[in-house]
């Protein structure tokens, strides 16, 4: 197979959760211009975005919601990659509560968790892929967000008790762990002085872009990852080196 026809998704069907904005909206548009019919959700209704999803299925959908997340399944009759890209944060000391530290977890990992083992038994039949977003904090946690670091450690377990347990049905599970992307949940992280000072420290010397995760996503969803499964591709420009 040529590397051309292994990033051609024509025919496949997937789907990106958090795909409204961000990381998952460049994953999303990855894989619609590789060929890919691609569903996405988001938080909120579909005319509250300014991006524009007239090549996507959009479905709204709360994670935290567990029988939204069954309804949604139940909507789908087939598919090839589910893309998890759904994430949360919280500022300030909130994290350092236990309703904040909870509310994180479930959003980052439990919803994680509910997503895969609902859509499992569509990707078994289609010896489909799952792709989960987690974080360089999950290498190296971040001093003022311990809920969103646990939940993105423990997402790469995940990841990883997953991949052991579905590998003998076919289904493979990978994780991709970015470093700092400009989107609106790291909008008070990434302005212009930021980046000049983030410059010093990551040997290529600029913030990511949603492209540049979206090219780790789609490798692992390709046949050119058909034997790896439980892997983390940490994609920081060097960061955690």
């Amino acid at each position: 197979m040529s590397l051309v026809d292994a990033l051609d998704f024509s025919g496949k069907r997937v789907l990106v959760c958090g795909g409204s904005d961000g990381i998952g909206y460049g994953v999303a548009t990855a894989f619609y211009e590789a060929g890919a019919t691609v569903s996405i959700t988001g938080t909120r209704s579909a005319d509250s975005y300014d991006n524009d999803f007239s090549h996507f299925a959009y479905y709204q959908l709360d994670v935290q919601d567990e029988a939204a997340i069954t309804q949604l399944a139940s909507q789908f009759e087939a598919l090839d990659v589910l893309a998890n890209c759904v994430g949360a944060v919280l500022w300030k000391k909130a994290e350092f509560e236990r309703s904040g530290f909870e509310k994180i977890l479930s959003i980052n990992l439990s919803g994680a968790m509910q997503l895969c083992t609902e859509f499992y038994p569509l990707l078994m039949k289609s010896q489909g892929s799952i792709i989960n977003i987690d974080s360089v904090a999950s290498i190296n946690p971040a001093v003022n967000n311990p809920a969103y670091s646990a939940s993105k450690a423990g997402l790469v377990q995940l990841t990883k008790a997953l991949a052991k347990k579905w590998g003998h049905s076919g289904v493979r599970v990978n994780t991709v762990a970015p470093g700092m992307v400009p989107t609106k949940m790291t909008a008070n992280q990434s302005g212009p002085e930021q980046e000049a000072q983030f410059s010093k420290m990551n040997p290529i010397q600029r913030f990511g872009k949603p492209q540049d995760i979206a090219g780790g996503v789609l490798f692992f969803a390709s046949p050119m990852a058909a034997y790896v499964t439980g892997q983390q591709l940490v994609v920081d420009g060097g960061l955690s080196l």
